[in-house]
């Protein structure tokens, strides 16, 4: 068993400070509850904070999205990947760019973390496109899978070089998973911490669902936590970045068979992810 020391345990009420969410992030959070939301209005959100701006418009650019015009405005990048998918990259992006800020030792470690969720985020909203669903809830999907681990990023800001320790460390598959050892030093795992600043920062739901609920994904009624660890299964499958876990999920058959995909569909998504992990990689290191 891996072994390791923390200074202090973790106690959720007395010594853990939430991180305040930036006001454009509560504007953009709100629009995903927002039928009524325009690309007009989103444009403008984005427009407020030139450093996310200057993100989504490389991000449109960037192989990721293959798009053949150039795409030099926000109002542009919205009306060709969408307002819904804009708007989960410019959540994601924002929480990408917040948490990384000031953990250079960190950084390799966390980015390793942001790869792996966009590997999952890319293959949920697939999995989630591949069905009869609506195309919103597929980019809703790609948002719940980049976020799901939420609560590691939390940890490696609140414990900077103790919780990377644990992170880091290769684990055999006689170990217990990165959990355990979060629930040992810290009195919570991810999944509670990522609950606790997902609802202080107005998430939907469902999305705070998935983050709290994804490592028990059948024992939930909700689609989204079993898509989500499919994809997350898929994606350590694949080697796409790092969760700090090495054990694959032995459930994913099951979570197969509860999704209603197909060896042949599982074939197809596992070369689509194959075919895109280059990009993939390279989604979060774009600045």
């Amino acid at each position: 068993m891996c072994a390791f020391t923390v200074a202090k345990p973790f106690v959720l009420n007395n010594n853990f400070e939430i991180p305040s969410i930036p006001l454009i992030l509560i504007k953009i959070i709100q629009t995903l509850d927002d039928d009524s939301g325009s690309a007009k209005e989103l444009e403008q959100l984005i427009l407020h904070d030139p450093a996310l701006s200057a993100r989504i418009l490389r991000l449109a650019n960037s192989a990721f999205y293959s798009l053949r015009a150039r795409v030099k405005t926000i109002s542009h990048a919205i009306s060709l990947l969408g307002v819904n998918l804009v708007t989960s990259l410019a959540i994601g992006v924002s929480i990408f760019d917040s948490f990384s800020r000031g953990g250079s030792s960190e950084a390799a470690l966390i980015s390793r973390l942001w790869t792996h969720s966009c590997g999952v985020g890319v293959l949920v909203r697939e999995i989630w496109a591949g069905s009869s669903r609506k195309t919103k809830e597929a980019e809703f999907a790609f948002l719940c899978g980049l976020l799901h681990d939420l609560g590691k990023v939390v940890l490696f800001r609140a414990y900077p070089g103790q919780y990377g320790s644990i992170f880091a460390i290769r684990k055999s598959e006689s170990d217990p998973a990165i959990s355990s050892y979060e629930n040992q030093n810290y009195g919570a795992d991810h999944s509670v911490i990522g609950e606790m600043l997902a609802s202080q920062w107005g998430f939907p739901q469902e999305l705070v669902a998935v983050i709290r609920r994804h490592h028990d994904p059948l024992a939930s009624d909700i689609p989204m936590i079993k898509a989500v660890m499919l994809a997350d299964f898929m994606a350590k499958e694949l080697k796409i970045g790092y969760d700090g876990d090495d054990g694959l999920n032995e459930k994913a058959t099951e979570l197969q068979s509860k999704l209603n995909i197909s060896e042949a569909e599982y074939d197809r998504l596992t070369t689509f992810a194959s075919r895109e992990r280059e990009n993939i990689e390279g989604f979060f290191r774009i600045r």
